[in-house]
């Protein structure tokens, strides 16, 4: 029998419970891809992450990040935690102020800032991959069916619909108020049927400009491609959210905002995302959390 260590955290959380729950086992050498794979469907979360030994240059670690459908090329929020606990692992380094460390992810070799105080990290940073925007919407009506609102209520922004990126594609979506967002109730399989139509592997993120607490966008993420039917929080998206508001000139005017979501599914997040411009345009997308660890334990398989 073969034992792995593994720690649970939860990710853009203030406290134990709450933000979005990850799975990380800091030494996964010998585990195959149909092991991980098992593995993340048996921690039955949205994403469970592997750390092995880098294969690039630069890096510090490599990050495999599995949800129960299949490895995804990078995420946010997986890239925090797994950092973290890579830290509290002795991993990479951990001193006191701020270190630099480099993930391998398949989309690169990528930064994170670790911020730590008294030997604990109280804050990470990411940087993402480069910001894009892609297909846009202008036909609402199938869309506003799948989430069952209105076509007005996509409209009413001035905004469309839009595919974006800083390394994983979604479909942005605003909508006109935070009820709206929050009343949602998607027809899952119809909304999975629409964004393979738009983009082979997007999920919707879908946002208001009105939120609860003290946070500047409130939004929810839907993902049934990836068999997610609802994230608490998603970093990737929240990335590619700021991006898309940069390109369409609507980011707030700050040098980070902050984007609330999970509330609906009772794990309240709170996602830092900070845009720099270059020529009016997205030039580096960073995205920062806090991370709650919340159990530690071995798994032991064959």
């Amino acid at each position: 029998m073969r034992s792995y260590d593994f720690w649970r955290v939860d990710v853009f959380a203030e406290r134990p419970l709450e933000g979005n729950p990850l799975a990380v086992f800091p030494r996964a050498q010998g585990l195959s891809d149909r092991e991980m794979l098992a593995i993340a469907r048996e921690m039955n979360i949205s994403e469970t992450t592997f750390v092995l030994p880098p294969s690039k240059a630069g890096a510090n670690y490599r990050n495999r990040i599995w949800t129960p459908g299949g490895e995804l090329p990078f995420a946010g929020h997986p890239s925090l935690g797994t950092a973290y606990v890579a830290a509290m692992e002795g991993i990479v380094p951990l001193g006191e102020g701020r270190v630099t460390v480099h993930q391998e992810v398949k989309i690169g070799v990528l930064p994170l800032e670790l911020h730590s105080r008294g030997g604990i990290v109280d804050r990470v940073v990411m940087t993402q991959g480069k910001p894009s925007v892609g297909r846009r919407i202008t036909a609402t009506a199938g869309l506003a069916k799948a989430l069952g609102v209105r076509s007005t209520d996509l409209t009413a922004t001035d905004l469309r619909p839009q595919v974006a990126s800083t390394g994983v594609r979604s479909l942005q979506v605003p909508l006109r108020s935070m009820k709206t967002v929050r009343d949602l109730g998607p027809d899952m399989p119809a909304l999975a049927n629409l964004l393979r139509r738009v983009d082979p592997d997007a999920g919707a993120y879908v946002f208001a400009f009105e939120t609860e607490g003290d946070a500047d966008l409130h939004a929810r993420g839907f993902f049934p491609q990836a068999g997610i039917p609802e994230d608490p929080a998603t970093g990737s998206a929240a990335g590619a959210c700021g991006a898309y508001l940069a390109f369409h000139k609507r980011l707030p005017a700050k040098d980070w905002f902050v984007i609330e979501q999970g509330i609906e599914i009772h794990h309240p997040s709170r996602i830092e995302v900070g845009v720099t411009l270059s020529g009016g345009r997205p030039d580096t997308v960073r995205v920062a959390g806090t991370v709650v660890p919340v159990m530690r334990g071995t798994l032991t398989i064959p």
